[in-house]
């Protein structure tokens, strides 16, 4: 084989080698959407009737050893209260806000609530979710970073569960598609 030809040969065959190469790093993996990391809760909630009554429980330490010192929720019966979650990752330095990281994700979260009174008490509480994300029809679906919250007018105990579902590409709003961010509960008492 002559030179002109050897190196014209092997020019082709690299270059052969480079398509097929280039052809198996162009396959489009689906990215993921890794869950938020949550490690401390706080729900707060505003009596609509008086400014002032505020109440708040926090639970720190969630995905390891939960702590719920500050966590219980001391509520008034047959009271409405405007309620907030925050959420935040402090294995990062400096903390992050996951809350932030949520509202700008409105498409892909749901806070899912449910007050489960504990043993025979009566003590109702009910929620409804008052904000909304930006899907298009059928939504937009609720999100649950703000929501009200009504006491029955039975004193009683029990506790308010908290699942933080991320939905990306499946919200269709209920709790059924996607992954938990947070499944956590705040003790609760009625008075």
């Amino acid at each position: 084989m002559q030179p002109v030809q050897k190196s014209s040969l092997l020019f082709l065959l690299a270059v052969g080698l480079l398509a097929g190469a280039c052809k198996k790093d162009e396959q489009n993996v689906d990215p993921t959407d890794d869950n938020e990391a949550i490690t401390t809760a706080t729900l707060s909630l505003t009596n609509t009737a008086s400014a002032t009554d505020v109440v708040t429980g926090t639970i720190e330490n969630l995905n390891t050893s939960a702590t719920f010192t500050n966590a219980t929720l001391n509520l008034k019966a047959n009271t409405t209260y405007n309620g907030s979650i925050t959420l935040l990752d402090k294995t990062k330095t400096p903390t992050v806000d996951a809350t932030e990281e949520i509202r700008e994700k409105t498409n892909e979260h749901l806070f899912v609530y449910m007050y489960m009174p504990t043993g025979t008490t009566t003590s109702t509480m009910s929620v409804t979710l008052t904000d909304r994300d930006t899907n298009p029809a059928p939504g937009p679906y609720p999100v649950g970073l703000t929501t009200r919250m009504q006491t029955g007018a039975t004193a009683g105990s029990g506790s308010m569960h908290v699942v933080l579902r991320h939905q990306p590409n499946s919200k269709d709003g209920t709790a059924t598609p996607g992954s938990s961010d947070l499944d956590t509960s705040f003790p609760v008492v009625i008075k």
